[in-house]
């Protein structure tokens, strides 16, 4: 009988043990379990796409409205730069959102797209350009916003300020990078004294950018003199630029200005034949016969967007306090024709990593 008693004590002792050890890996599991990372990996660059594990636990589901108002490339751009870094992040293979695209450049089949959007309750819209982000910033105060390619949205009121924009609309501007032009003259005429700006005088934008310029040419890395010469009318244009010749201009800024961009051909003249080139705010004066432009990398926008879209809908962001971003990441344009009339010669460097035209 002692025998058995001390067989039976032992048997119960092992079984305690076992269920001790049992629990120990419970909770070894659950531990491990609870510390996995997270579904979504981190951003990727749109040529080097993240790739994701498939999820573990369903994300909340989404649906966004897109409308695009211009089939500009900018615009297409853009809306590439979203879908790119929303499949960065793995949500769309896993279809944790549902998209609905509208492209729709018919003012009122494009204010139907957004009626649709409101009416069947879509948790965000997403408008790219001015006129998309004004028409659904006016349909709606309740459904989330978010622009991109919007170059003044405060000017614009769709936002109280930049900083604190306090209604349901924030995103992600494009204003023209002057600074960044200002910038380029430096890196390709780096012995340059004197640029002279030319613009439209009496328009609020022209003004706002030629400043900029001023204050750009006026930093330490910088440190070019920069004299303004504002225009008010066509007549003015080549009596303007004699007097830039006679001043000792070496090259000329033209900020984005429909003005003068309406007015270029006596600027591209006068550049050809006194060898003074001039650099521009954007590639439509660039093919207009303009030396050079810095532009925003407009995918990068959309990318930014993305971003703003996935803080509101997964992290609880709110359109109110999400300051308007702006990205200043920029391509250095170079128009090869206008090269070769101003006998222009940049280093290997700057060629390679510009983009020749």
């Amino acid at each position: 009988m002692v025998f058995m008693k001390k067989h039976l004590v032992l048997i119960v002792n092992v079984i305690l043990i076992l269920g001790v050890l049992a629990g120990i890996a419970f909770a070894i599991f659950n531990a491990s379990d609870k510390g996995k990372a997270p579904n979504v990996k981190p951003v990727a660059t749109i040529d080097e796409p993240a790739t994701m594990d498939e999820p573990t636990e369903p994300l909340e589901i989404y649906t966004i409205g897109i409308i695009q108002h211009s089939n500009i490339e900018n615009s297409n751009s853009v809306y590439q730069g979203f879908i790119a870094e929303l499949a960065n992040y793995g949500y769309i293979n896993n279809n944790n959102i549902v998209l609905d695209y509208v492209l729709e450049e018919d003012n009122d089949k494009c204010k139907d797209a957004i009626q649709k959007f409101i009416d069947e309750e879509y948790d965000l819209i997403f408008t790219i350009g001015p006129f998309a982000t004004k028409l659904a910033a006016t349909m709606t105060t309740d459904i989330p916003i978010v622009f991109a390619a919007v170059q003044e949205p405060e000017q614009e009121e769709f936002v109280a300020s930049n900083e604190a924009p306090g209604g349901n609309v924030t995103g992600v501007s494009d204003y023209t990078p002057c600074f960044e032009q200002i910038d380029s003259i430096k890196l390709m005429f780096p012995d340059t004294k004197k640029i002279g700006a030319i613009y439209l005088g009496t328009n609020h934008n022209s003004v706002t950018q030629a400043l900029i310029g001023e204050k750009e040419a006026q930093t330490d890395h910088v440190n070019i003199e920069y004299v303004k010469y504002p225009v008010t009318n066509a007549d003015e244009i080549k009596s303007t630029l004699d007097t830039m010749l006679k001043d000792g201009v070496e090259v000329i800024y033209t900020p984005v200005d429909g003005f003068i961009n309406k007015n270029i051909e006596p600027l591209i003249e006068f550049s050809y034949k006194n060898k003074i080139p001039v650099v521009c705010g954007n590639l439509t004066m660039l093919e207009k016969g303009c030396f050079s432009t810095s532009v925003i990398n407009y995918p990068s926008i959309g990318c930014t967007a993305a971003d703003i879209v996935l803080d509101i809908l997964y992290h609880d962001a709110q359109p109110a306090t999400t300051p308007i971003v702006y990205i200043y990441d920029c391509y250095l344009h170079i128009n090869e024709e206008a090269m070769k009339k101003l006998d222009v010669k940049l280093s290997d460097e700057i060629i390679e990593t510009a983009i020749v035209e």
